[in-house]
């Protein structure tokens, strides 16, 4: 039996009464994440009969795991396929991390502290919520939920050097230290890995970051270690300084995180442990590519019984670094 008819889709109405297993009516599906959004999607293509009402709870269930859980939020029709196709879009619940948004004063609060709150006053679920143990303050002013908690983690990020994702279980909320673990991979050609492409880019590099005072004065500057700004040119990214932050901190990373990009593409054998924020071990000749890499994005495709996953690769371990609301004043 193909491993896709272990993948089932089932879905309910929008006022929860009726539900079915539409699998039968299901001509191909994705299921798809990236490190920049909280939001998994599923998208479908389905015959008419198929219950699949806007709004409707829709998840994708390996056996009795259940891979997504979200709603439909867009159905569309046209001519070339005469009505007899249904395509369909669902995200699951990170979206109303993305959609809600409120005014919040963090006083000497740790960031697993303020989801937690965010999460009950808007009547998200949450599951295993990472732990820094490290207090922050901070003004957010109508600022998006996903914006404050990623935030409150990028802040932590910056003192313990750790990464962190978010990511929803099932209907329940997950911030995941990332690291090498029990659901990392080891892709190698023959056995599980397909093909690999891999490109390197200077489009986004940082070889300067300067730091300037309240009065826009130039106080301080660092360059690149490897001595980018004479082999690429200076290309400077500008940062204000304040009491309350580090400067040399930020630069490090700001460097670390735009220097030379490489992007690892590769076609895999499916795998629902094939998911961003996760990491693998890849062995490929051919391109050179050896080592650890993290899932900075993920695409995973069925049809006619066939299950691929498509993932982009990073050497570096990137988070969706956001740096929203402001320090309080004193």
């Amino acid at each position: 039996m193909a491993y896709d008819d272990y993948l089932k889709i089932r879905t309910w109405s929008l006022d929860g009464k009726k539900t079915e297993h539409i699998t039968p009516f299901v001509q191909s599906k994705a299921w798809s994440g990236s490190y920049t959004d909280c939001a998994r999607q599923l998208s479908f293509s389905a015959t008419p009969e198929a219950l699949c009402e806007l709004g409707g709870l829709t998840r994708l269930y390996h056996e009795a795991d259940i891979l997504f859980s979200g709603h439909v939020v867009s159905r569309k029709r046209d001519t070339t396929a005469q009505g007899h196709i249904l395509d369909c879009t669902a995200l699951d619940n990170g979206r109303y991390l993305k959609r809600n948004s409120t005014y919040l004063a963090v006083r000497g609060q740790t960031p697993e502290a303020v989801t937690r709150q965010l999460c009950r006053e808007f009547g998200i679920l949450t599951g295993s919520i990472a732990a820094t143990g490290i207090s922050l303050s901070r003004n957010f002013l109508g600022v998006s939920l996903y914006q404050i908690i990623q935030t409150m983690y990028t802040l932590a990020a910056e003192q313990n050097g750790k990464k962190y994702q978010i990511r929803f279980l099932s209907n329940q909320l997950q911030v995941v230290e990332k690291a090498i673990g029990p659901d990392s991979l080891r892709l190698v050609p023959g056995s599980n890995l397909l093909s690999c492409t891999s490109e390197d880019s200077i489009e986004k590099l940082v070889t300067r970051v300067g730091v300037y005072d309240d009065n826009n004065h130039l106080t301080a500057h660092f360059d690149s270690p490897n001595n980018y700004v004479a082999l690429y040119g200076l290309m400077q990214q500008a940062i204000k300084a304040t009491d309350s932050e580090k400067p040399e901190t930020a630069a490090k990373q700001i460097l670390e995180d735009n220097g030379i990009e490489t992007t690892i593409t590769a076609q895999c054998i499916g795998s629902p442990k094939l998911i961003t924020g996760n990491a693998v071990v890849v062995e490929e000749p051919v391109t050179g590519t050896y080592g650890e890499f993290w899932i900075t994005a993920d695409s995973h495709s069925f049809s006619e019984g066939v299950y691929h996953t498509k993932v982009s690769l990073d050497f570096r371990n990137l988070m969706d670094e956001q740096t929203a609301g402001s320090v309080p004043k004193k």
